[in-house]
């Protein structure tokens, strides 16, 4: 979501459009070899969720600046560097901005997700699988416990 702030915050001073502001994103992440968050996937070369996502934001009167900046990032990073499909974080970013959210605010409910999502897989394990966690055995070594 930083990103999305400090490229919109740009725009704004300038008089930039989102447009515009991710091509300036995209140049400073090319001149510095810097990634770009909200964009790739291991699995997906279009990520399903995001479609929906926007579409929902759009259909609530939501999307605005953010949705723009990332469709454009998306659009600006497939010509310059390579097919960058926007993730689920992208999505959520842009939309987290267009509601208003801070950036350690919507690092926080990303990660809120994440716990989520993680807890789901654990418990749909132990349910239909056989248990693939791997168990370590861990000793504490920090320092000695009060009595109390």
């Amino acid at each position: 979501m930083q990103l999305i702030a400090d490229g919109l915050a740009a725009a704004k001073q300038d008089g930039l459009t989102p447009a515009q502001a991710a091509q300036r994103t995209v140049d400073a992440a090319v001149r510095e070899k810097r990634r770009l968050p909200g964009l790739g996937h291991r699995v997906h070369t279009t990520d399903p969720r995001v479609k929906v996502l926007f579409d929902m934001a759009r259909a609530e009167g939501v999307a605005g600046d953010g949705v723009l900046f990332m469709e454009a990032l998306e659009a600006e990073a497939r010509t310059r560097i390579k097919p960058l499909p926007m993730n689920v974080d992208g999505a959520l970013a842009g939309i987290l901005h267009d509601m208003g959210f801070a950036p350690p605010a919507g690092r926080f409910l990303f990660i809120v997700a994440r716990v989520a999502g993680l807890t789901a897989e654990v418990a749909e394990e132990y349910e239909r699988e056989r248990p693939m966690r791997i168990k370590v055995k861990v000793e504490y070594d920090g320092p000695p416990l009060s009595p109390d």
